[in-house]
């Protein structure tokens, strides 16, 4: 069975797969292969749903839309220049009707007082990563939390190249902004299923 070409979008593949697969009589890779190219080229062509022109309602539509690639994705997201983390999560909390799901703690606990903490919504848009103190020592990404004050908190990296227990104000710098706008749209589409 010859492979699906990769870069391309779910639907896209879906319609290579099923040409390849429910080819009739015997046939050699080459000619499987042909046979779903033609339905990739028919899958291609098709029209795209129209996208809708705020940023947020776009993401939105894009994190369902299975015609488009990654990459398409990325540059369909046609964020505005001058769109900044804070104005994502504020657009985020005007939107937002549920209760936050996630808290973290600020401060440092001692024997006289527990740690404060901070309730929000946990999203994944940071650069930053650390490696797992578990088995095999993974990498993985830097939580972020949008509190319900609308900052964007996450945990310092601390003994080299670990996540550390207390939560900060991240920087600007230390976001992706196309990241954290899908993680958003994430939110927001899955909050609807959720009591």
């Amino acid at each position: 069975m010859p492979p699906a070409p990769s870069g391309l979008s779910n639907d896209a593949v879906g319609q290579f797969t099923l040409a390849v697969r429910s080819t009739d009589g015997a046939c050699c890779e080459a000619c499987r292969a042909e046979i779903g190219h033609h339905a990739l080229k028919q899958a291609l062509a098709a029209p795209r749903a129209p996208l809708p022109s705020h940023w947020l309602d776009r993401a939105i539509a894009l994190s369902g839309d299975h015609t488009r690639s990654e990459a398409e994705k990325l540059t369909d997201a046609g964020l505005p220049a001058s769109l900044t983390a804070a104005q994502v999560a504020e657009e985020f909390l005007r939107r937002i009707e549920k209760a936050p799901r996630e808290s973290v703690p600020l401060g440092p606990s001692s024997w006289l007082r527990p740690p404060d903490y901070v309730a929000g919504w946990t999203v994944n848009c940071r650069r930053t990563e650390y490696t797992s103190a578990g088995a095999g020592g993974e990498r993985y990404t830097l939580p972020c939390l949008i509190s319900v004050e609308g900052e964007l908190l996450g945990p310092m990296l601390e003994d080299g190249d670990r996540q550390g227990a207390m939560w900060w104000v991240v920087p600007e710098s230390d976001i992706e902004l196309h990241r954290l706008v899908s993680g958003v749209a994430q939110i927001l589409v899955l909050s609807t299923f959720t009591s």
